[in-house]
């Protein structure tokens, strides 16, 4: 039983790291504009992607390896998604907000 547990936490712990990478990826080449709200999503997401893999009968070696690939390809193809639908951000907000307006004592 414990070793159960044991393995078990050491396949979603290298499942989640195999699911950060992309993230990571995107914000060290966009300059850690990825996005901080993405970053549970793509866990979430490489988590339920590799949990998939050996629900749907995929269970031996090759599964395993599987698993992993999954857990790093669906949160590339969500992060990919949103860049497409969204669009590149500016990389400063601050260029956006209009300049304050100026009080002149009467």
């Amino acid at each position: 039983m414990l070793f159960d547990v044991i393995f078990v936490s050491l396949f979603v712990t290298g499942w989640l790291i195999c699911a950060f990478l992309p993230w990571l990826v995107l914000s060290v080449a966009t300059r850690g504009n990825a996005g901080l709200a993405n970053l549970p999503l793509c866990l979430f997401a490489g988590l339920v992607g590799a949990l998939a893999v050996p629900i749907m009968g995929f269970d031996g070696a090759g599964g395993l390896s599987m698993s992993f690939l999954v857990a790093a390809l669906v949160p590339s193809l969500l992060l990919g998604a949103r860049r497409l639908s969204v669009g590149a951000l500016p990389a400063h907000r601050a260029a956006q907000k209009p300049a304050p307006k100026e009080i002149r004592p009467e």
